[in-house]
């Protein structure tokens, strides 16, 4: 994995990572224009995007007709300096004509336990709570736990 920075003036800064570019800012009362989401941002945004290509890739091999997978994030952060996130909360929204409770919350509970590896990266400083909703009804929640987290 590899990941080229480059500072664009202001706040602003460009990440090339593979043959893709990732602008980030900061909002206009941080110094910056808000011309990108913020580095913090885009770690929640790689929670939700990690934990929801494990989801989708699980339901995938128990063969299920999955025809949507939302995954939702919220944090505030810590005052002081390091900010860091205070409690992740996840909402997974789950659509799909059988799928059965039971698989959508093995589906998350084995993300949020042992494949999310930016999860796994997180929670060793901020918690990680979850809800699931399948079909618009929620089925269950959790939160996240790593057992290679502690070490």
């Amino acid at each position: 994995m590899a990941c080229q920075t480059k500072w664009m003036g202001d706040m602003g800064f460009e990440s090339q990572i593979r043959d893709h570019k990732v602008p980030m800012d900061a909002k206009s009362d941080f110094g910056g224009k808000d011309q990108g989401p913020s580095p913090k941002e885009l770690v929640l945004a790689g929670i939700c995007g990690c934990t929801g290509m494990d989801v989708v890739s699980i339901l995938k091999k128990m063969r299920v007709n999955l025809q949507s997978c939302d995954v939702n994030a919220e944090t505030d952060t810590t005052e002081g300096h390091p900010s860091i996130f205070t409690t992740v909360e996840l909402q997974f929204r789950l659509q799909g004509p059988d799928v059965k409770p039971e698989q959508a919350m093995k589906a998350v509970n084995l993300s949020m336990t042992k494949y999310c590896g930016v999860s796994a990266m997180i929670v060793k400083a901020s918690p990680i709570r979850y809800q699931v909703y399948l079909n618009d009804l929620q089925i269950g929640e959790g939160q996240s736990q790593f057992e290679s987290a502690s070490e």
